[in-house]
């Protein structure tokens, strides 16, 4: 019986042909520092070694595992084991069940490996309402905030900074509010962080506030990453405009600002191809490839340690 050429296997051969195209191109060697995956809440499409070889297939140099429910960092070392000829990293995300605003954990986490620090998301005091109605995760709690009731940052939050200076690691904003970021990147400044992302940083989908357009540009002259995800720009979901995202990001300065799949939930496509599809639709908006190469390589292969 001739084999179907449309069985299984031939799909897995097609895919494996070189991808020669401008998007491809710009694809091979890009980093994705936004990366979920299975086990995790809201429940995942695929587990970190799916990813993981579906990424190194596209011709990824490397991804970060962001898993806001615990660190991932044991998870990223088994899956570099697992799958060479890809960079994985770690981090740890500052939410209730990982410790909070917890110096010990992050400390630990950063002895072990970890990259990046990811101020509270989904239990963020700013976030932690739109979270629990939109994805229905339940945490209990008033959310965590990184000010205490003087509108300084909490002692254990200048110690976290401390040791993400310490230890060379990735400061990220995660889904505080406006007046926290600009605390928090102040004070970090001033310490000698040097690495810092604000997450999500024109997204309001699951921010009750999030930075102006002026203070995203300020931040952005002051050396401060500016991140961009592909589900603002993707049919699914809660969609951004894309002329909004466009328009952002040109008064950033695509040279400001990373850009990461922010994948592995049901709705989504894979990781890749998250990629693959913000890459092409920041093709189709104008933006050359050089300045989509710093926002894929150039900016998070600094972040990370990678040379090149």
């Amino acid at each position: 019986m001739p084999e179907n050429k449309y069985s299984h296997e031939y799909n897995l051969e097609f895919r494996k042909r070189p991808d020669d195209s401008q998007v491809g191109k710009i694809l091979r060697g890009s980093i994705d520092m936004h990366v979920h995956c299975f086990p995790d809440l809201p429940p995942m499409r695929h587990n970190a070694f799916e990813i993981a070889l579906d990424a190194r297939e596209a011709g990824l140099r490397g991804i970060v595992f962001k898993t806001p429910f615990y660190s991932s960092v044991a998870l990223a070392s088994l899956v570099s084991e697992l799958v060479p000829d890809i960079s994985v990293f770690s981090g740890i995300c500052l939410e209730y069940e990982c410790g909070g605003l917890n110096p010990n954990a992050v400390e630990s986490s950063a002895k072990m490996g970890a990259k990046v620090v990811w101020m509270p998301t989904y239990s963020s005091a700013n976030s932690i309402n739109l979270t629990n109605r939109l994805l229905k995760l339940g945490i209990k709690g008033e959310g965590l905030s990184i000010l205490g009731r003087d509108g300084k940052l909490v002692p254990e939050v200048v110690e976290i900074l401390q040791i993400i200076k310490d230890y060379d690691l990735v400061l990220a904003t995660g889904h505080i509010s406006s007046r926290e970021i600009l605390a928090l990147v102040e004070k970090a400044k001033q310490l000698g962080v040097t690495k810092i992302v604000v997450t999500h940083a024109s997204w309001d989908l699951l921010s009750e506030s999030i930075l102006t357009s002026e203070e995203r540009q300020t931040l952005a002259k002051e050396g401060v990453l500016i991140e961009y995800v592909a589900p603002q720009v993707l049919p699914v979901g809660q969609r951004c405009p894309l002329e909004k995202v466009v328009d952002d990001i040109r008064n950033d300065g695509p040279s400001n600002c990373i850009i990461g799949s922010d994948s592995g939930f049901i709705l989504l496509p894979t990781e890749a191809e998250c990629m693959r599809l913000f890459i092409s639709t920041m093709l189709w908006c104008g933006f050359s490839e050089e300045e989509i190469t710093y926002m894929v390589k150039t900016n998070p292969a600094r972040l990370l340690g990678l040379a090149g």
